[in-house]
């Protein structure tokens, strides 16, 4: 590049522009400075091919979603299953994938819509790529078949919109998406083998303690409480699993008000199937949390419902918190004694055995006593569900946490206002909770097997 300069005689950027002759662009300067200028210079090409990459992605994802949308997804399930039959049973219903072509959805649009904050994304994959390979066992050979199987659907999906550059952005891309899951994956297989190692050769010594520590933590009825197993030893939230005589559901915010769909949002797609999916995923949590307690003598606690809604105390809601008066109109003027919050046909609490909490803020532990009713219901264990994930969900969440409840999320039963606040809102949930599907939630609770 600097012979190139020296022999067009061109202008360089200094504090005083003069004509360079040839021989003078680099014997002028020193070599310090002559390493500084091809830094930047690659520094800048290397900027322009991400800025063109990432352009010719975000173009033709919209393009896909507008012509495929959720369809894309189902062509490469059904491509994946017939060139890599052996990852099938990696899914619990590979012959209805619906549900699991919709996350993947999600998961390619956040990832698509990142890439301009990609300090926000890493962190996300690297969170998928341990639970992909803890809950599934995948490994990096499986990321090489899903990444041959992504590129046609594109190429299938674009059909003449399909050039040389794209193809190049999105091997790009998953590339790097691939690296990041996969080299976080390995970590939890490297730690698997390793205790699995230890496991056996613990075995192997003494079968007999082996056998007296099984059956000290597979009934965990047997303790006093949740807290006695943690000062006997045990050390993750995983090791503790839900207890139905000392857990309740907490639902968020699921309420008429809130739930009215922007069709002119960006993100109608994921709110078509988010929204839907929160209440039905909320309403199986309810039946099977209503069930148990259904088996309770009078006055015994466990299995309690708790619903919490923004509903002020005050019908012109001066005593909502100062944050919801400059937050809108909406939040500056909540409904009220005259006008009560309306629940969502199926998601609704049943008067008299489930508890109503109305809140003015954020936090349901900043505006109301939930923390009290809950230590006289002896609740140890919280599950929360509802709506908006990285607002009053998290904010919910890491507070039981911080006031010593064990929390476990309902991920498929929280909704956000996209895809990517609702990613961002799980992964800040991480280092405070359990995250499970509900049907992991069920089985659980015993209501499902």
């Amino acid at each position: 590049e600097l012979k190139k300069q020296e022999s067009e005689h061109i202008y360089l950027p200094s504090s005083r522009s003069r004509s360079r002759t040839k021989g003078s662009e680099v014997g002028d300067r020193p070599l310090s400075i002559v390493m500084t200028m091809a830094e930047e210079k690659k520094d800048d090409d290397e900027a322009a091919l991400f800025a063109r990459r990432k352009g010719a992605i975000q173009t033709t994802w919209v393009a896909v979603g507008d012509s495929l949308g959720i369809e894309a997804t189902r062509l490469f399930y059904e491509r994946l299953f017939d060139q890599h039959p052996e990852v099938k049973p990696m899914f619990s219903d590979p012959d209805d994938m619906e549900e699991q072509a919709a996350k993947l959805l999600k998961t390619i649009s956040v990832a698509v819509e990142s890439l301009s904050d990609i300090a926000t994304l890493v962190p996300i994959l690297q969170d998928l790529g341990k639970k992909h390979a803890e809950e599934w066992n995948v490994q990096r050979n499986h990321y090489d078949a899903v990444g041959e199987c992504l590129i046609w659907t594109l190429k299938t999906g674009l059909g003449d919109s399909w050039t040389e550059d794209v193809a190049d952005a999105w091997s790009w891309v998953y590339g790097v998406i691939a690296k990041t899951m996969g080299d976080a994956g390995q970590e939890v297989l490297d730690s698997k083998s390793l205790n699995k190692t230890v496991e056996i050769e613990e075995q192997a010594t003494d079968m007999s303690s082996l056998a007296t520590a099984v059956e000290k933590t597979a009934d965990y009825s047997t303790l006093p409480s949740i807290r006695s197993l943690i000062r006997s030893g045990v050390t993750s939230r995983d090791e503790i699993k839900l207890r139905p005589e000392s857990s309740a559901l907490l639902v968020i915010d699921i309420q008429k008000e809130l739930s009215t769909i922007d069709i002119n949002s960006p993100h109608i797609e994921y709110a078509k199937i988010a929204f839907p999916r929160m209440i039905e995923n909320t309403s199986k949590l309810l039946a099977a949390m209503r069930t148990n307690r259904s088996r309770l003598e009078p006055k015994e606690t466990g299995s309690e419902v708790i619903f919490t809604y923004i509903e002020a105390l005050t019908d012109d809601s001066r005593d909502v918190s100062l944050d919801y008066k400059l937050s809108g109109a909406f939040l500056a003027n909540l409904p009220g004694p005259s006008n009560p919050a309306q629940f969502v046909q199926g998601v609704e609490p049943i008067p008299g055995k489930d508890i109503r909490m109305p809140k003015t803020s954020c936090s349901v532990f900043m505006s109301t006593n939930i923390d009290y009713v809950l230590r006289n219901l002896n609740v140890e264990q919280l599950i929360i569900c509802g709506q908006l994930t990285d607002q009053c969900v998290e904010s919910a969440c890491r507070d039981a946490a911080d006031r010593g409840y064990l929390v476990t999320v309902a991920e498929d039963a929280c909704a956000a206002q996209s895809p990517s606040d609702h990613l961002k809102g799980l992964h800040g949930m991480k280092g405070f909770s359990r995250q499970l599907s509900t049907k992991k939630i069920l089985q659980e609770l015993g209501q499902l097997k």
